[in-house]
């Protein structure tokens, strides 16, 4: 009797050749707003705070940008920022006094931005920084049409790109939650908030990963926005695992701004603090 062959599935293959394509990896780059740190923290006090975030990230081997307020860097706080560039860091610039433009006259904002950048230039270019990287402080736009074009047209000769947020967080709500905390010293209410602020961070990404796929229709190379803090700074090494078990690739800024949503039309003109893509989704609906 002959011996039955081993045939194929209806599809024509045997079901255990079959090979699972992996999904694509998911892209986030991490940026941190308010260098050296809130005014609140002592000198020695915003040095730790930007040592143990830079010690974070380099045993995670994340790239980062962080954000300078130019008037906030004086004395011994000159030290913290050279130390994200020393670190292989990125350094962006915020205006020179972190003032946002509503409310602002537009000269004073322009010529801000401008003291802005050159509170770094030289350090920057003396670490050969190829990319220039604003971000508008508390993500406030320009109110108007031509008030943004005038914006735009001015980093443009700047050769300044707008570092957009895709992932905002609430981390300074959760910040001062954790300063009250450390006043009344009790680590029963510490445990607590880093599983809430934790929790936090993962329902915002997926928030915005959804956010993305219903404005533009595809995932999108993100970009988280925390804050130069002390919660952060305590908290950036679970922060950066949960990323990383969620499946992400930590990627540069500059990689991030490659996607093409960071350039899509935005004709927000309201006075909410929204992420890139609400700003896209609410022009869409306007």
């Amino acid at each position: 009797m002959a011996q039955q062959e081993n045939k194929p599935d209806s599809a024509g293959t045997n079901k255990k050749n079959i090979e699972t394509k992996k999904p694509p990896s998911k892209k986030i780059a991490i940026t941190f707003d308010n260098l050296p740190g809130d005014q609140i923290y002592t000198i020695k006090e915003r040095a730790k705070i930007n040592k143990d975030i830079l010690v974070a990230l380099k045993k995670h081997k994340v790239p980062a940008t962080g954000f300078v307020i130019g008037e906030y860097v004086e004395g011994e706080d000159w030290e913290s920022i050279v130390s994200w560039l020393e670190n292989g860091q990125t350094l962006g610039y915020h205006t020179y006094t972190g003032q946002e433009i509503q409310g602002m006259p537009m000269g004073l904002f322009i010529s801000d931005i401008i003291k802005g950048k050159d509170a770094i230039e030289d350090l920057v270019s003396t670490y050969k920084q190829k990319m220039r990287f604003f971000r508008f402080p508390y993500l406030h736009y320009a109110g108007d049409t031509k008030t943004k074009l005038t914006i735009v047209e001015l980093l443009i000769k700047m050769n300044t790109r707008i570092a957009h947020v895709s992932i905002t967080t609430e981390d300074f709500v959760y910040n001062m939650s954790l300063e009250k905390i450390l006043l009344m010293g009790d680590s029963t209410d510490m445990y607590y908030l880093r599983q809430e602020y934790l929790n936090h961070l993962t329902e915002q990404i997926a928030k915005f990963e959804d956010l993305a796929k219903e404005v533009v229709g595809r995932p999108i190379r993100h970009i988280l926005q925390l804050r130069t803090n002390r919660l952060n700074s305590l908290l950036l090494d679970d922060i950066l695992t949960e990323i990383a078990d969620k499946g992400y690739q930590f990627i540069t800024l500059r990689d991030a701004l490659k996607d093409k949503v960071y350039r899509k039309p935005d004709e927000y003109y309201g006075d909410k603090g929204f992420s890139f893509l609400e700003r896209i989704k609410y022009s869409d609906s306007e």
